[in-house]
């Protein structure tokens, strides 16, 4: 069985007689390395096509007049995030609550930070999704098929597909705000390298 793995642009879709469906995909050839043969064996044949993109799109709500989201996020030494509450948010005793006008804002993350993320352990898990969500996501990222974790969890593969989309979408902003604190640290890691590195020279002269 030939199986091939590789990241593309969906170009279009054209629409030909008899219900049939062309879609139209164009990928680098870097991308196809050591792929292309296989690949072009299934020409003609029947194949099973998975296609998930590499973008996650999600949700922030902001208020609309400062345009602020009204839930951020700071991160730990140990990686771990908390929720914090905004001025606005903060109810002072005597004062009557101030009513916020909201508006959502559509973000979107590249997958692969969201994915580390889950991979990292630091993921959340969320009441109203299966308790373990955050390693079933982690399956997924493994290389699990839609297939066998729907088996797992005892649903149809579309209905894991609107899962784990789902929790992507939710710990999204979440991941954002970790890859910010990750990379940071790493910035951070480097320079202290080079000042040690320039010390020792130092000291040698």
């Amino acid at each position: 069985m030939s199986y091939v793995n590789f990241k593309a642009l969906v170009k279009k879709i054209n629409l030909k007689p008899n219900g049939i469906q062309e879609i139209v995909i164009e990928a680098s050839g870097g991308e196809l390395k050591g792929q292309l043969e296989k690949l072009a064996r299934m020409i003609d044949h029947h194949a099973q096509i998975e296609i998930e993109s590499t973008i996650v799109n999600y949700n922030v709500k902001i208020d609309s007049s400062t345009k602020k989201p009204l839930i951020e996020y700071r991160v730990d030494e140990n990686g771990v995030i908390h929720e914090v509450k905004t001025s606005e948010q903060l109810e002072l005793p005597g004062l009557p609550k101030k009513e916020v006008k909201i508006e959502d804002e559509t973000k979107s993350i590249d997958r692969e930070i969201v994915d580390q993320f889950v991979l990292s352990g630091m993921a959340p898990t969320f009441d109203d999704l299966p308790k373990n969500i955050d390693e079933i996501a982690k399956r997924r990222i493994e290389g699990d098929s839609y297939i066998t974790l729907a088996n797992v969890l005892e649903m149809s593969s579309g209905r894991v597909v609107e899962i784990i989309e789902d929790y992507r979408k939710r710990i999204a902003p979440l991941a954002q705000k970790w890859w910010e604190w990750k990379q940071n640290n790493e910035d951070q890691k480097d320079d202290h390298s080079d000042d040690t590195e320039n010390g020792n020279e130092n000291d040698a002269a």
